[in-house]
């Protein structure tokens, strides 16, 4: 990062300017600083091309697309300005060391690595593609690494899909060549753009990953752009499993180039805390955790010019001038509020600061070679290379080991419950579209009257992505006081010491009347962790006018169930549209229904290491009749969980009945309004008359930030959660399944799948194994196998393995 210069504004919407991390051939990147003094990447477009309305209608397009992108390792736009007279845009920052930083520091990646790093940024890349746009400047330098995989910051905005764009002045947009043994050949020849740019930028960052050199990078005749236009790429040192995939990225025939589907496919790769050798592992955790560390400078470069230093944080004042001296003299930057007690051996020597008035005229002095050395290794939009302030000199040697600056202070929240003179907020942090915004309001208001003096903060946040930015912003000391989180998600926050112990609180948080498998879901070694708000399980929704064509009635057992299935296909086997059950194949909550109900388990815990349990008789008889179930619907076997697939397949009227969550209705009747009247529901049948499955339960719950300085008025929020009335209101206008007893009348009527949930919940209902490193893949891997045809036991062999490698894992 560097200085912000005279001509650099200070502002850009709601975010202050901190410093400039680099300019492009399209837009100014900076630093900036939210109003939670959370960092912000802000990118100011060109002024020449935001006077060309072709440009300004395809940025706006770009960015809305952007907002469609979902899922985490990529960042998340914050705000815009598409309309008005300076174009601009706002992302998360994502923390992490690049993996030119990496490999330089800890040297190539081993194999199993590069295919985590190949599939997962592949994944990341087909996200962008999918919403019509493409990468665009895919480098060693524009790739972060975080502890569960690779990351992306930046978003491919004002390149589109559609190829170059030549501005009236002649300027074409995308084709910036600041690495150009990364780049294409149709990139470096001034060619069409698009997609397959990426595929090819994709095989070179894995070359390097692979051996510290880019393929292009060798040297011999022309430049590193002619030898990527008309050389071959120099894989030497790539291992073998991976260099027939990378050969096929570095075609220079576009169209020749695999699909990133089919990079994901090949590469096969495990992401997760294991990814990354043991070393290079905790010093990524480290980068991350700290977020403010300043980059490491390009080997030669000189990251800021002799006088310049970056601007300090908000909230911070500069180093008050010595009294003796007539004249403002240049004061040491202020050291780091949480400095060690005792010294570091090998600190840098303080960097002398300039008066305020002159650090700025200062700045223009910087080398080139300076500038194109930050360009091209900190100018990562979102990078976590980016810094407050520099722990050392200019001298960019390695031995120096730069101080680490402490996360800014907020200055907008008081510094503890008796703060005077200052307005004392609880900040509550849930995404969009769980509870009304009106909702949210009136409990603001009536948390306001409670007396505490603290008022109700609540923080809409981007679904997309959250949970991996609430993580970040809690380790960071930048977190909201009460928050959102999903359930499945607990144990790894509270291994990390993230949110606070709530069992001297159940009875305020009435919580002997919460489902029994809610309750557990919630607790942790016996201690009680949140607040549910929300429950999830899946159960059937039916066409009542199809079943009633082939005579079939609400099965209340697993083996007329089956029956029934049977007649559904059979009238309807001359429609090739029509499916007796549309179960999809990643479907992995239907799979732990049916492991547990045929008495098998996913996993257990021996001491603090977790054994997977799913090739036990009962676990491999449940994934048999998974594969029974999902056979109905064969053209659904690569549809994800959750997928909105499965709600559009449904809509069309011809499927007799699916499994899912209570979510599916909704999104069905609003796709096809005709089927509200024809949609009923019920629990998943089991193997004993009358007696729902098993089931799993997911759903959302409000946790406490353990180092929250409200936690006493953070409680009183929460009791107030848990009253019935507010339960109530919860269920009936946040259209969700309730946690607790009771609320059946308070329940949406039109939603046949929630009443379904509440009577599925009590008896079936089963919490997940709370293990720290929890995650679908398991499941997911014993389903994929076992639709495949694997044998079982082999299946559910590769699943405990990752159980073994994954379950146990403390975040760091």
């Amino acid at each position: 990062m560097r200085p912000l210069h005279d001509e650099d504004p200070s502002n850009i919407g709601a975010y202050r300017l901190v410093g400039r991390l680099g300019e492009g051939t399209t837009a100014r990147t900076y630093l900036g600083a939210a109003h939670d003094d959370a960092p912000v990447v802000v990118r100011v477009i060109r002024a020449d091309l935001g006077r060309d309305p072709a440009f300004r209608a395809r940025f706006g397009e770009e960015v809305d697309a952007a907002r469609r992108l979902a899922g985490p390792g990529t960042a998340m736009i914050l705000d815009a300005d598409i309309t008005g007279r300076q174009l601009w845009y706002a992302t998360t920052h994502l923390a992490g060391p690049t993996l030119a930083e990496t490999v330089r520091r800890h040297g190539p990646l081993p194999g199993h690595s590069l295919r985590v790093l190949a599939g997962e940024l592949a994944g990341l890349l087909g996200r962008l593609h999918a919403v019509g746009l493409y990468h665009g400047r895919l480098d060693p330098g524009a790739v972060l690494l975080g502890p569960d995989g690779p990351l992306l910051p930046q978003l491919g905005i004002a390149h589109g899909s559609t190829g170059s764009s030549v501005t009236a002045d002649g300027v074409v947009i995308g084709t910036v060549l600041d690495s150009p043994g990364f780049r294409s050949p149709e990139q470096v020849r001034d060619l069409t753009v698009g997609p397959p740019t990426d595929v090819f930028s994709l095989g070179s960052v894995l070359a390097f990953a692979a051996t510290g050199t880019g393929p292009f990078d060798h040297g011999g005749a022309g430049s590193a752009a002619d030898r990527v236009a008309e050389g071959d790429p120099e894989l030497g040192d790539v291992p073998a499993s991976l260099r027939n995939l990378i050969a096929a990225c570095l075609v220079k025939d576009p169209t020749r180039r695999p699909d990133p589907e089919e990079v994901v496919r090949v590469a096969a790769g495990t992401p997760g805390p294991t990814w990354l050798p043991s070393a290079t592992a905790v010093w990524v955790a480290e980068r991350v955790a700290n977020p403010w560390e300043p980059p490491e400078p390009m080997p030669g470069s000189e990251p800021y010019a002799a006088g310049t230093v970056p601007a300090p944080p908000p909230g911070s004042e500069p180093a008050p001038p010595t009294p003796a001296e007539p004249e403002p003299a240049p004061a040491e930057v202020p050291a780091p509020s949480a400095a060690p007690a005792t010294p570091e051996p090998a600190a840098p020597p303080t960097r002398e600061q300039p008066p305020a008035r002159t650090r700025r005229a200062g700045s223009r002095a910087k080398s080139r070679r300076g500038f194109l050395a930050v360009a091209a290794g900190a100018a990562v939009v979102g990078g976590g290379a980016a810094a407050w302030a520099l722990g050392g000199g200019g001298d960019s040697s390695p031995k120096a080991t730069p101080t680490h600056p402490a996360p800014p202070p907020s200055p907008a929240r008081s510094t503890g419950p008796n703060a005077p003179a200052a307005v004392q907020e609880l900040t509550v942090w849930t995404t969009e579209n769980l509870l009304p915004a009106a909702m949210l309001g009136d409990l603001g208001l009536e948390f306001g009257k409670s007396g505490s003096g603290v008022r109700l903060g609540s923080r809409l946040q981007p679904k997309a992505g959250y949970t991996q930015a609430l993580e970040q912003a809690l380790r960071a000391g930048r977190g909201p006081d009460v928050f959102e989180l999903d359930l499945l998600a607990l144990a790894r926050f509270k291994a990390a010491d993230l949110i606070m112990d709530l069992t001297p609180h159940q009875s305020r948080l009435d919580a002997a009347t919460w489902f029994p498998a809610v309750r557990a879901s919630a607790t942790s070694a016996g201690r009680l962790m949140a607040l549910p708000l929300a429950a999830n399980v899946p159960v059937v929704l039916y066409d009542k006018g199809l079943f009633q064509a082939a005579q079939v009635g609400v099965p209340t057992d697993r083996v007329t169930w089956v029956a029934d299935l049977e007649k559904l296909r059979l009238a309807n086997a001359t429609n090739p549209d029509y499916r007796a059950l549309y179960v999809p194949g990643g479907a992995w909550p239907i799979l732990a229904s049916c492991v547990w109900e045929d008495d098998g388990t996913i996993a257990v815990q021996e001491g603090d290491a977790w054994r997977g349990t799913l090739d036990l008789p009962g676990s491999v008889e449940g994934a048999r009749f998974f594969r029974h179930l999902q056979s109905y619907a064969a053209d659904a076997t690569g549809v994800g969980n959750d997928d909105p697939a499965v709600a559009a397949r449904v809509a069309k009227g011809n499927i007799a009945s699916a499994i899912a969550d209570s979510t599916l209705y909704d999104a069905v009747v609003t796709a096809n309004p005709a089927l509200r009247a024809v949609l009923g529901a019920f629990p998943i049948p089991g193997r004993t008359a009358g007696k729902p499955a098993a089931v799993g339960v997911r759903g959302t719950v409000l946790a406490v930030n353990a180092a929250s300085l409200f936690k006493e008025p953070a409680i009183d929020l929460l009791a107030l959660v848990a009253t019935e009335r507010w339960r109530a209101r919860i269920a009936a206008q946040g259209r969700l399944v309730p946690v607790r007893t009771g609320l059946d009348r308070s329940v949406p009527p039109d939603n046949p799948m929630i009443p379904a949930s509440i009577t599925a919940l009590p008896v079936g209902g089963r919490a997940y194994p709370g293990a720290p490193g929890w995650s679908e893949r398991p499941l997911a891997e014993l389903s994929r196998q076992t639709l495949a045809g694997s044998d079982p036991l082999a299946a559910a062999a590769a699943a405990n393995g990752i159980v073994a490698r994954e379950f146990g894992v403390t975040p760091a």
